[in-house]
């Protein structure tokens, strides 16, 4: 069992690191980051900056704390879903300030 165990550990550790791996290399291979981290408009986004950041890191800490423990997943902590929260809510404050907002000439 210890050893099925183990060997499912791996499998899931080189499935994921592979999409990862696929995803960058096609990201790297398009070379446009624009829609990523800039607006519309061309300016850098500080909303999108947050809200890539706060998903990468979120993401990290999830999947660092199911490879400590891979029998099971483990629960996603309140404060966390809080701050996801709070992050989608300024980017979609930041949107519609700047769909309905004051025009910039």
């Amino acid at each position: 069992m210890q050893l099925l165990r183990t060997v499912a550990r791996w499998e899931m550790i080189i499935l994921i690191a592979s999409l990862g791996g696929v995803t960058l290399w096609k990201l790297f291979q398009s070379g446009d980051f624009s829609g990523l981290l800039r607006s519309s408009d061309g300016s850098l986004s500080p909303g999108r900056i947050q809200m890539l950041m706060l998903t990468v890191l979120t993401a990290l800490q999830y999947l660092m704390a199911t490879m400590h423990d891979p029998t099971h997943l483990p629960p996603i902590p309140p404060n966390l879903v809080t701050a996801m929260g709070a992050s989608q809510a300024v980017y979609l404050g930041a949107k519609a300030w700047d769909m309905f907002g004051p025009k910039r000439d």
